[in-house]
């Protein structure tokens, strides 16, 4: 069944189309998680703040609670 028009529901038009407005942000936000899920995963040098350039001897800096 293809739908050349929404109005063809009448009354359930507007409710259909909050539906997908809502599914397609969910989604939206669904694929944004993962796209950032995969990049942290990818292995990337971490940024130019992190990386101790101001003259020490590691390049990273550990993560601990105790500096």
């Amino acid at each position: 069944m293809i739908i050349k028009n929404l109005a063809d529901f009448g009354v359930l038009a507007d409710t259909i189309e909050v539906v997908l407005a809502v599914a397609f942000m969910l989604g939206g936000i669904w694929l944004t998680h993962r796209i950032q899920v995969w990049a942290d995963r990818s292995g990337e040098p971490p940024a130019a703040a992190n990386t101790a350039l101001g003259g020490a001897a590691d390049r990273v800096e550990e993560h601990t609670f105790r500096r």
